[in-house]
Parts: C-alpha cells; structure tokens; sequence
C-alpha cells in the first residue's frame, strides 16, 4: 500500500493543520482577517440583455476590482477542483433582474467571500488571491490558464506525511450532529422570517390606522379639530419603530442566520462528496481486488494454465496499487473532513449572541412601542378631563 497510515499518532503536518483550522476559524467567529465589501454597481446594457457587475474590494490587498456573477461561477469551480475535501459554499442562484432579487444575490455573494476568506486553507491561497487583484480585462481567462491544470490539495501531500487510519463511523457520527445543527438553524432562521413578516405587517397596519384617524381628523362637523391628532402621531410613531425593527431582524440578525445556513450546508455537500466520490471508489476499488483474489485462487484449486494465474496475479497486484492510493486519499479525505466539521463548529458558537441580538430588538422595539402606547392614553386622558 502506497504511502503510510498510522492509527496512533498524527503527522506533524496534519496536527499543524488541525491547529491552523480551528484557530483561524475561531478568530473568523470574532472578526474578519479581511474586510471584502461587495458592491453592485448600477446595470449595464449588453446588446440583448442587461447584466449585473459587481464592485469588489478587500482591505488586505487594498484594491478593487470589477467582477459579473459568472467570474464567481468560475471561481468556485476551480475552488472545487483544486480543494474537493474541503467546505466551498453554494452561490447564490441567479435569479432574474429584480432590484430585491438583486440585493439578495450581492448579500449572498459577500457572505460566500467572507467564508472562503476566513478559510485556513483556502483563505489564504493564491485562487482566492488573485481572483481579488487580477484588474485586468481577461481576468477569468487568466484565473484559469493559472489554475485549471493545477493538482488538488491532496496530490501535493507529501507521501511522508502520516495520515490516521480511515475512521467511517467518526464522519458518520460527525454528519448526524452537524445535520441535526443544520436542521435546527433552518427552524430558527424560518422563525426569524416570519417575525420580520409579522413586524413589517403590524408596521404597514399603524400606519394604515394612523392615515384613518387623520382622515377622521378632518371631518370637523362630528369631531373637533384636536381629537385624533395625538393618536395620529402614536400610531405613525409605531409604525415607524416596527419598520426599523424589521429591518434590522432581516438586514442584520436574520443574514447572520444566512452565515451559519451556508457554512452548514456546506458542511452537508463535503459529505456527501466524500462519501459519493473517493469513499465509494475506494470501496469499489477493495471489491475488484477481492474479486482478483478469489478468481486467482480459484484458478490455483482448479488446476488452471499457469499463465491466466499469473495474469490474474498480475492484475491484483495492480489493482493492490489502485486500492493503496485511494485509501491513503480517502484517509486524507476524511481527515479534511474532520477538520471542516471542527471549523463550522466554530461558526456555530456564534449562535449564542444571535439570538441574544434577537431578544435585545425585540425588547427594543416592545420598550419604545410601550411608551408611545403610555403617551397615547396619557394625552387621551388629559384630553377627555378637560
């Protein structure tokens, strides 16, 4: 078997790894390495359609550049291709040209180039480098004539480097918690959406009350002048502070949500990666050799001509080859693996002090709403002893 597998110790190269993830993506959790703003810039005509650009610039590099929703489309590719064992987010999908579907894509674009920046490994590539600096005309034809014939991370592993032995039921113990946190964060991000929806509701009904008492306001043959005038201004008083309530629950807390929704499902497709790709042609590969084996010493009982045993022999000792090199890749692969389950574990000790944010607007937005409802029935009151 190619290469070396220890079940005790860790290479130091892998301990160092393991180390570089989680610390870095504890100081992801806290702060950016990089400031990268995404700006959509306003539409340009094509010749038939319009398109979108978009404005990028990084704090680190000190540059800005000018890429299309296709430039990242390549970019995650080639990021796919040259880290298939480690967690690339989805892109937003492209969606059709809406001002609201518009936003949207740029603030799912900037939360995918902030993950893939505060990476350990990826972050701090020459891909990821390049894709922010190259301001030339011909960048993703050249983003790609540098890295589409570049090997992948594990085959620039050197073959001293110990990996442990594959550990299946590790990752699988490890999919089960990371998809019961996916699943609970969904929950929570629905009921995040649904209170902006019932605070821009209750907000646009306040404001609607608030246009019908100043209409009422105006019929001055059944009320007198000042009669609905401090409840007007009540009612637009709360109409406004739900609004901004509902814009900072979608705008802030509810796109927090989003980070940790695209850091777990990315976590989910590494999995399934794995476990689909190199996991599998492993084990398809360790059933061929099996299947040799059993036809060699098959051939060995029956008396068969000493040629067919020594082809048969001879293509077990290849395959053997064949199942060395996956294994040593899937060990490496479920290593990765390990260590992004340990990074997006990271992320999640964010949770905390979202929801606490959560509760912090809401008893904002209830507090302020509280004493508009106490100057309402004050000014009634005073109105009504008169």
């Amino acid at each position: 078997m190619s290469g070396k597998l220890s079940s005790s110790n860790e290479s130091a190269t892998i301990r160092d790894a393991m180390s570089k993830t989680s610390s870095v993506a504890a100081s992801g959790s806290k702060g950016d390495p990089d400031v990268i703003l995404v700006t959509l810039v306003p539409e340009k005509k094509g010749l038939f359609l319009k398109h979108s650009e978009y404005e990028i610039s990084s704090r680190n590099y000190k540059c800005s550049v000018a890429r299309r929703y296709n430039d990242f489309v390549n970019l995650h590719n080639l990021l796919v291709t040259r880290f298939p064992y480690r967690m690339v987010p989805r892109l937003p999908p492209k969606q059709l040209m809406l001002d609201s579907l518009l936003e949207e894509r740029r603030r799912g674009l900037q939360r995918w180039l902030k993950i893939v920046s505060r990476h350990p490994i990826i972050g701090s590539g020459s891909l990821l480098r390049n894709f922010l600096t190259d301001s030339s005309a011909d960048h993703q034809e050249h983003l790609r004539e540098l890295f589409n014939s570049e090997p992948d991370e594990f085959s620039t592993l050197s073959e001293e480097v110990e990996l442990p032995l594959e550990d299946q039921g590790r990752l699988a113990s490890n999919r089960e918690i990371m998809r019961t946190m996916l699943n609970a964060v969904t929950r929570l991000k629905k009921f995040i959406d649904q209170q902006v929806a019932r605070s821009s509701g209750k907000s646009k009904d306040m404001e609607d009350i608030s246009s019908i008492l100043k209409l009422l306001s105006s019929s001055d043959r059944v009320f007198t002048f000042d009669t609905f005038t401090d409840m007007t201004r009540g009612f637009h008083e709360v109409a406004k502070i739900t609004e901004k309530s509902a814009v900072t629950l979608e705008s802030a807390i509810s796109e927090r949500f989003n980070m940790l929704l695209d850091v777990l499902t990315a976590h989910s497709d590494l999995c399934d990666r794995v476990e689909k790709g190199i996991v599998a042609e492993h084990q398809r590969a360790l059933t061929k050799m099996l299947t040799l084996n059993k036809q060699k010493m098959k051939g060995v009982i029956r008396g068969t001509a000493a040629d067919n045993v020594a082809a048969l022999h001879e293509k077990e000792v290849a395959q053997t080859g064949v199942v060395g090199t996956l294994g040593r890749r899937s060990a490496f692969s479920l290593q990765c693996v390990l260590q992004e389950t340990s990074l997006a574990q990271e992320y999640l000790q964010a949770l905390p002090s979202i929801i606490l944010a959560f509760c912090n607007e809401q008893n904002l937005c209830n507090s302020r709403a509280a004493e508009i409802w106490k100057e309402i029935l004050h000014a009634e009151a005073k109105r009504l002893n008169q």
